[in-house]
């Protein structure tokens, strides 16, 4: 069964595989070539124990840093909790991805960061939302980005499934294509 869930993950997907250094030394900020249109796509997306058989995000690069890109829309397909089916509705896109790097100990790899993640989950007799900052890094070999981080639940009304102030472990790697 694939997992997927609040994903900001997609969001950070978007540095694609088109991230450059814009000067020598520089590690803060970068420049995107080929500005333009990106999309995500992940298939192994977790957050805690809420699964979806996928998740898709878009947006656009930018050509300079270090708000490397956006997400303008992101989406997730067959969701459920358990035996209970839910809807993810994800509000206050876009959100901006920032990007430094290259990594001292990896050329390929970058740091890439999205703040104010948030993600609702409503479901028949369960609601809760989960919200927060994603890290990870993106491989510019593989045009793969990498999440492992926690978000916090607020507003639960969930059986008790779900409880406020509980950390929702997501992971995710999404392919970048753009």
């Amino acid at each position: 069964m694939r997992r997927s869930a609040v994903v900001a993950a997609a969001l950070v997907a978007a540095l694609g595989s088109a991230v450059s250094p814009a000067t020598a030394g520089t590690t803060s900020v970068e420049t995107l070539t080929s500005p333009g249109p990106y999309s995500a796509h992940s298939d192994n997306a977790t957050l805690g124990p809420l699964t979806c058989d996928s998740s898709d995000a878009s947006g656009w690069l930018y050509d300079t840093g270090p708000v490397a890109a956006d997400v303008g829309l992101l989406s997730f397909t067959n969701c459920a909790m358990g035996l209970m089916n839910v809807e993810l509705t994800v509000p206050g896109i876009p959100w901006q991805v920032w990007a430094s790097g290259p990594s001292p100990s990896n050329p390929n790899l970058y740091n890439v960061t999205v703040q104010g993640v948030a993600v609702h989950v409503e479901g028949f007799g369960c609601s809760f939302d989960v919200d927060g900052s994603l890290s990870g890094l993106f491989d510019n070999t593989t045009d793969e980005l990498d999440f492992d981080g926690d978000l916090v639940v607020s507003d639960a009304a969930c059986l008790g499934l779900v409880n406020d102030d509980d950390l929702v472990h997501y992971s995710a790697t999404y392919h970048v294509t753009g």
